[in-house]
């Protein structure tokens, strides 16, 4: 019987303790040192399906095998170690142990077959226990994998360590997968107006629509938390299409009462530029529409035109032959500014903030900025300055000859309402 619980405990391929095998040894462990000081640590192996491309399964067998002999007699000296699944491994240890300083050195490896080498590089996440804790050993090694999931850049640091932030944050992005349908049914997900003004007038010449999300389970979510989840995941393509509406019911609203009107634009994602089907409905929209030529116009930003289909280009041609106002977003925070610009006809230009925050503070900066003022108006584009801050910023950019601004210093996102009243005030 003993015989047959621990064959059932152990990883087979690599013989170190498999997920069960794993929770049940660190349960004996914490239960029988409730003072002692503990951390998980959460590995993965970058780049192991070439092992198996290059060498066969086998040889990934035997890779696996030797990661965790390396894991169980590393700097580390880990109480338990355990595979959890493919390429991901597991370890318990004593937090005073626990050196972050020596773990680069553990997670790089070359691996050698015959004359081929591959170097391999891992991630890890650390999660350290407190004493005491009532967490399952589940949500501690899922705590572990979040602070895993956090490394931005795995060259520069390979490994976290767990926060309450990263937990919150992990939250909010799952949030924007399983709740999607439902934010937007309910009116969680408003769509935010923010006012681009004329440099030389003052006035609101045209508007961003941008997507904000209000629950009321989880609280706000931040865009920078679920917009990336979403393009992520292709599910972007329901939000953007959801602003679209939106907006489009606004103007029409706004039209019918004989209200004042601005052309509002709304954004394109990589993915929407990837979906047929969004693609064609979009289309169609702007053909049978009501609503007067370039009310509603688009924005996408130079890196997802970088990657434009075939049927992406075709569809933003179309879009522009409908009388459809294009523009291109972030520009100049890319690597194909130039080439953007160059292979599509586009009617706006809206110059990454990162050059207008810097105005000011570096001359080569602002010289860059003239230059592509001058450009774009020697291309028959206009210029929108974004991220537009202090009156310096604002005195500087009318001065080279731009023609809108958007940012703080003018307005910040606001609610329909609220934009509504600033424009009947301005009418």
């Amino acid at each position: 019987m003993t015989i047959k619980v621990k064959v059932m405990e152990t990883d087979s391929v690599t013989g170190a303790l498999n997920r069960t095998g794993f929770f049940h040894k660190v349960r004996e462990i914490l239960e029988s040192e409730p003072e002692q000081d503990f951390a998980i640590a959460y590995f993965n192996i970058q780049r192991f399906k070439t092992v198996n491309d290059l060498f066969g399964y086998e040889s990934g067998d035997e890779l696996l095998k030797r990661v965790a002999e390396i894991l169980a007699g590393c700097f580390l000296n880990p109480l338990a170690v355990g595979r959890m699944e493919a390429d991901r491994f597991v370890a318990l240890t004593k937090k005073e142990d626990m050196d972050l300083e020596r773990l680069p050195e553990l997670l790089h490896r070359t691996y050698t077959k015959g004359e081929l080498n591959l170097d391999l590089y891992g991630k890890c996440g650390v999660y350290f226990i407190p004493r005491h804790t009532r967490l399952s050993v589940t949500e501690m090694c899922d705590r572990a994998k979040i602070a895993k999931s956090n490394i931005s850049n795995q060259f520069v640091q390979p490994y976290a360590v767990f926060n309450e932030q990263m937990r919150v944050d992990y939250e909010q992005r799952s949030i924007a997968l399983f709740h999607l349908d439902d934010g937007i049914k309910n009116g969680e997900i408003q769509v935010y107006y923010q006012p681009i003004y004329d440099a030389w007038t003052g006035e609101i010449a045209l508007a961003e629509a941008l997507a904000r999300w209000f629950s009321g389970e989880f609280g706000s979510i931040s865009p920078a938390k679920f917009i990336p989840t979403l393009e992520e995941s292709g599910y972007i393509t329901k939000l953007d299409y959801h602003v679209y509406q939106t907006v489009y019911n606004l103007i029409e609203k706004r039209r019918k009462e004989g209200k004042r009107v601005v052309d509002i634009g709304v954004n394109l994602s990589r993915m929407d530029l990837m979906d047929k089907h969004i693609m064609d409905t979009i289309l169609e929209d702007v053909k049978n529409s009501d609503l007067p030529s370039g009310s509603i116009s688009y924005e996408l930003t130079e890196s997802a035109y970088a990657g434009v289909s075939e049927d992406g280009n075709s569809f933003l041609t179309k879009m522009h032959e409908e009388g459809t106002k294009l523009l291109v977003d972030d520009f100049g925070s890319g690597v194909s500014s130039f080439s953007t610009i160059r292979d599509f006809d586009f009617d706006i230009l809206k110059l990454d903030m990162g050059f207008v925050q810097k105005i000011g503070l570096n001359r080569k900066n602002n010289n860059i900025i003239i230059s592509l003022i001058e450009l774009a108006h020697r291309l028959d584009l206009k210029v929108i300055a974004e991220g537009v801050e202090t009156k310096e910023q604002a005195d500087f950019l009318r001065n080279y000859g731009c023609d809108y601004f958007q940012g703080y210093y003018f307005a910040k996102p606001m609610s329909q309402e609220e934009f509504e009243a600033l424009l009947d005030k301005q009418s």
